[in-house]
């Protein structure tokens, strides 16, 4: 359709938060063919989740040359650069409201035109954590589910000023990671919560 021909496509992923659902979500966007770049508070916080995809490619990736290719793809990034030039930012860190919109007010004015800001958030509803950022039309939430790499479904939460260009564009991005994109309206406790409650 018109919305998803109009969304943005996704090639370089930021990710914020190196614990494990941060981690995998980058190692699963690099096993899939994405540049990623992954930002913790210090390299030791990022170097578990560079072991832990080292150990992913190796199952998911027959030949060296695959697994050599997907570590090349993802970038340990301290200071935050891939944030520039990134297409997608996904936030990963603890659920905390405010921390989160202190992240968010540091990160997207570093964010480039047009690019989309997720949040892997659980439980909090978007509306809760948009109301600080200069353009809350581009911020979406991806739920991921734990183990990313085994579990298929992501929850695409929109919130009430996402656009509908920027949840397509999240929908194919989901899809382009071989994952199933549930589209959920920004509720407590999502879909799947929701309905395991």
């Amino acid at each position: 359709d018109a919305t998803a021909a109009s969304a943005p496509r996704i090639s370089r992923v930021h990710v914020v938060g190196a614990g494990v659902m941060g981690g995998d979500i980058a190692a699963w966007c690099a096993l899939r063919g994405l540049s990623v770049t992954l930002q913790d508070q210090a390299i030791e916080r990022v170097q578990p989740a560079l072991q832990r995809a080292t150990e992913l490619f190796a199952r998911r990736l027959p030949a060296v040359a695959e697994r050599e290719a997907a570590l090349g793809r993802l970038m340990a990034d301290v200071p935050g650069d891939g944030i520039a030039v990134a297409d997608l930012v996904i936030e990963a860190i603890f659920e905390n409201r405010e921390a989160k919109r202190a992240l968010y007010a540091v990160t997207e004015p570093r964010m480039k035109s047009g690019a989309l800001l997720a949040t892997n958030t659980s439980s909090l509803v978007l509306e809760s954590l948009d109301d600080a950022l200069a353009d809350a039309a581009r911020f979406v939430g991806l739920h991921f589910f734990n183990p990313v790499p085994q579990m298929p479904l992501v929850e695409i939460i929109a919130g009430p000023h996402t656009r509908p260009e920027v949840a397509a564009a999240a929908a194919a991005f989901v899809r382009r990671l071989d994952k199933l994109p549930l589209p959920c309206r920004s509720a407590p406790g999502f879909l799947v919560n929701r309905v395991l409650i």
